[in-house]
């Protein structure tokens, strides 16, 4: 194997003898492979393999966590820059990591667990995604400080003017029984988190993101395998575990960085009308395809009163253009 990155890593915080590793990313015969290994090498039992392919987009994602992992635990490069992110000590000034890093370390399921219930009403209320009304961190936040007031509530994270205006009172009441620990305003927060808490929680940061980042690279290499093989998107639903509005959306991003779809397209299209996508093709000519919502309110605006056909339309919409998008590109080349 040829090595292509070399970086050496030391574990001293506890120890009378640092120990060290060192990651590395070789290739051989268009083979890549990430990894770690002690120093002094122990023997290949001993080596942790991140990644092993051809794909580079999974072997940089694998490579990221896999050092996200050794950081969380204390290990430090010899070549710094490894996470393409400033210095945590440059962040440290940031009071939103600060207050985040404290409310993971002070925060109670009890207290977190109304305000769920309520955001999971609101969201199925105003039909829109749960994140959007409130992320867990946002929601964490509050259960942990307890603000009494817009002003209070405002010194968190998250909680903008819109957010503020939109859901400040519901949560405030929601809030008003629970016993407050913490005073306003929130600056002394810097000084209840040690440099060393604050630093090992935002390599867990990292390594949650880089994981996540492993699990889209997969998924995506699943679902263009699906593709290429014939699955349906009701094939597909089962396989990944996804919705099928998720899959739709993930199919239009591929479309969107190249890849070709249109197996998949052309398959859930059979079914289709051939006027109806006629139509469609009329309306995305003649008022841009950017923005379904113009569009299903041009073909659907008569049906929508009726409800529960919005997903499948959007849907519809979604495949059609694709389809309208390639034909247009074949026809301009």
């Amino acid at each position: 194997m040829e090595i292509v990155f070399l970086n050496r890593f030391e574990q001293a915080v506890g120890r009378a003898e640092p120990e060290r590793g060192q990651v590395f990313i070789g290739e051989h015969q268009g083979i890549w492979s990430a990894g770690w290994h002690p120093i002094p090498e122990q023997g290949p039992d001993n080596q942790e393999i991140w990644y092993e392919g051809t794909s580079w987009e999974e072997l940089l994602a694998s490579f990221r966590h896999g050092v996200a992992g050794k950081m969380k635990v204390g290990f430090r490069p010899l070549l710094d820059g490894m996470l393409e992110d400033s210095p945590f000590w440059e962040r440290r000034q940031q009071l939103a990591s600060v207050l985040q890093c404290y409310a993971d370390h002070h925060g109670s399921e009890e207290k977190v667990a109304p305000l769920r219930q309520w955001r999971r009403a609101k969201a199925t209320e105003e039909k829109r995604s749960a994140y959007l009304i409130a992320t867990n961190r946002e929601l964490q936040l509050v259960a942990v400080f307890v603000p009494r007031t817009p002003e209070e509530l405002a010194q968190l994270p998250g909680f903008g003017k819109t957010k503020l205006e939109k859901y400040g009172a519901e949560l405030l009441e929601l809030v008003s029984s629970l016993p407050r620990e913490h005073e306003f305003p929130l600056q002394w927060v810097e000084n209840a988190v040690s440099e060393e808490q604050l630093e090992e929680w935002l390599f867990l940061q990292k390594e949650e993101k880089y994981g996540k980042s492993v699990s889209l690279v997969q998924e995506k290499k699943k679902l263009l395998t699906g593709i290429r093989q014939g699955s349906s998107l009701a094939d597909l639903e089962q396989e990944l575990g996804l919705s099928r509005r998720m899959l739709v959306e993930r199919i239009d991003r591929l479309d969107e960085e190249g890849y070709d779809v249109l197996p998949i397209v052309d398959q859930e299209l059979a079914s289709v009308a051939e006027g109806e996508i006629e139509q469609a093709e009329i309306a995305m000519k003649e008022l841009g395809d950017r923005y379904l919502k113009p569009l299903y309110q041009r073909l659907y605006s008569s049906e929508a009163a009726g409800g529960g056909q919005a997903e499948q339309h959007y849907e519809r919409l979604r495949m059609i253009r694709i389809r309208y998008r390639r034909k247009r590109t074949t026809a301009a080349v």
